[in-house]
């Protein structure tokens, strides 16, 4: 019987992997347990919070929540009854920057140590995203002046970029207690977005600006959202994925710095 491919689609989507990443990850589980590539991928679903049964029968979940607990080690299910057994008593001191400390009872030790390597990486993220934002600003601010967000994001999918922002700042006026996300419109979009404007707006871009190979720019922004989309979903990123947010950074750093003598900064303010 074939994977069911809506739930097959939601598992990638929870994961941010590629197909390819996740046979691997079938493979693994394979090898854990005798079972099938079908039944390998939905107890991987079960085991990252889908809820399995909106896609499988009653016959499959019960298969599912059943190999769920054969595939355990003895370490594994001992780790599983010291959890049960925890108390508050179990705190976790945290310390944050700034001397900010709280005591946390209910994250393991290893989601702790994540947090901790995870904020590196969204640091990472951070900077590479706000950079394009800068770079998308003073490039546009050069050829259109300060009315460029408005004049020139009319058609196609900049359309649909303008009312993305556009609909995220009129969600603001609810919550006027909590701040705005940002001075501009362009800081209500998202990674992808970006990408769009860059290649809609491709010849202020490329050549002078990105370089000549369009088709590296495309590839570079596809195999960076799946890690952001990650982390930004408060999930880890794997050893292997958090080199390669480094090694792209450090790639998109020296493409600004050849880039500088085409960029020209716009004034202060948005």
């Amino acid at each position: 019987m074939a994977t069911n491919r809506d739930l097959r689609s939601a598992l990638l989507k929870k994961l941010g992997v590629s197909p390819q990443a996740l046979s691997l990850r079938v493979q693994r589980k394979k090898s854990q347990t005798p079972m099938s590539t079908e039944d390998a991928t939905y107890l991987i679903a079960h085991d990252v919070g889908i809820k399995i049964d909106r896609y499988l029968t009653t016959e499959q979940v019960d298969k599912v929540r059943s190999l769920h607990g054969s595939t355990r080690s003895p370490a594994e299910s001992v780790v599983a009854s010291k959890r049960a057994h925890r108390t508050v008593k179990d705190v976790r001191p945290i310390q944050f920057p700034g001397n900010f400390n709280i005591s946390n009872s209910l994250l393991p030790a290893a989601k702790l140590a994540e947090a901790r390597e995870m904020a590196t990486v969204y640091a990472m993220l951070y900077v590479l995203e706000n950079s394009m934002r800068e770079l998308i600003k003073q490039v546009m601010f050069a050829k259109y002046v300060n009315e460029w967000w408005d004049t020139e994001l009319t058609t196609g999918k900049l359309k649909a970029v303008h009312s993305v922002a556009s609909s995220r700042m009129k969600s603001e006026t609810v919550r006027r207690w909590h701040q705005t996300r940002g001075a501009h419109p362009i800081d209500y979009v998202d990674l992808g977005n970006l990408s769009d404007i860059i290649l809609g707006k491709q010849d202020h871009f490329f050549p002078d600006v990105l370089g000549a190979d369009r088709e590296w720019f495309i590839q570079f922004m596809r195999e960076l959202e799946p890690s952001r989309n990650v982390v930004c979903h408060m999930n880890p990123l794997s050893k292997h994925n958090i080199q390669d947010v480094k090694l792209r950074l450090q790639k998109w750093d020296a493409l600004l710095m050849n880039a500088r003598a085409h960029i020209s900064p716009s004034p202060a303010g948005p």
